[in-house]
């Protein structure tokens, strides 16, 4: 009875340790993630109040892609990156002159390689006036001690005032990719454009990852988890949704990102609001899944 006594004691005891390491690894992981994230937007912020577009574009990788609120379509490669940095800090932007600030409300490590993060940003002048404000959802590849952009879906936020609808125009075509789970996100965009035009929140949430995020311009925050996914859809009698896949990379490791724009019809005015969006899946077996979306209006 008693050497069965101990033998339980024991396991017990190396149960605990290894849950206890468990715990150690996960916060570690996490702690690792955020420091990776404010180190590259320390980084970031420096750059863009330098107006310096060649080392701010030296936080993109070669192949990163930008899906901005300007210009409307995605900015693909490092090369037209820094040239879209150059005209954002030159004499007759806006922009030039100004200052970010940049804040973070969720990141993770998703593969070894691979973090998502998500947050808000404010751009700013020198007499602290917003230039623009919005969300961001982001994908940064791991290397060497520091992250880079695979991926920058940042979205400002548009003035109430300004939702006037266009006239109806006609998205480009989807691109035909043969590459690795393309298909699948396929699927998936469809699902999401048949579900969202159905009124289903239950069958739309249900293409997020159980801890799934939604940084989009038409909810507030960031929505974090299936649950409060489902829970924080609205729907408007008349609005007809579509998009469009304009770009895809399968990152390895069951990942991978899309982006494209979407456009939406409201049937009773015949106007349109357009806009893009920029989204990490992970694939699990036949389908894809959205651990990220992050998309917004285009004024």
């Amino acid at each position: 009875m008693r050497k069965i006594l101990s033998t339980s004691l024991l396991f017990a005891f190396i149960f605990l340790i290894g849950c206890k390491d468990k715990k150690k690894q996960v916060t570690v992981k996490t702690l690792d993630a955020k420091i990776l994230m404010d180190a590259s937007s320390e980084r970031f912020k420096k750059y863009w109040g330098m107006g310096d577009a060649t080392a701010i574009s030296e936080e993109f990788t070669a192949e990163a892609t930008r899906v901005i609120s300007n210009p409307a379509s995605p900015i693909e490669g490092k090369q037209k990156i820094k040239n879209a940095f150059t005209a954002t800090f030159s004499e007759g932007s806006e922009l030039k002159g100004s200052n970010i600030n940049i804040s973070l409300l969720e990141t993770r490590l998703v593969s070894e390689d691979i973090l998502l993060g998500a947050g808000t940003f404010e751009i700013i002048d020198a007499n602290k006036n917003i230039l623009e404000s919005g969300k961001w959802g982001n994908v940064y590849k791991v290397s060497e001690g520091k992250i880079k952009f695979l991926l920058e879906s940042a979205h400002r936020k548009i003035d109430p005032a300004k939702m006037v609808g266009k006239a109806p125009t006609a998205l480009k075509n989807s691109i035909a990719s043969e590459a690795l789970h393309f298909e699948k996100i396929q699927a998936s965009v469809s699902n999401y454009i048949k579900f969202a035009n159905e009124g289903n929140s239950d069958q739309l949430a249900m293409l997020f990852a159980e801890d799934g995020i939604q940084s989009v311009s038409s909810k507030e925050g960031v929505v974090m988890g299936r649950e409060k996914i489902k829970a924080t859809e609205a729907y408007a009698e008349g609005q007809v949704l579509n998009a469009n896949i304009l770009g895809y990379k399968y990152l390895g490791n069951s990942l991978a990102v899309g982006y494209g724009n979407w456009n939406q019809l409201d049937e009773k005015s015949n106007t349109m609001v357009f806009g893009q969006w920029g989204n990490l899946f992970k694939i699990e077996g036949d389908t894809a899944y959205l651990l990220m979306e992050s998309a917004g209006r285009i004024e």
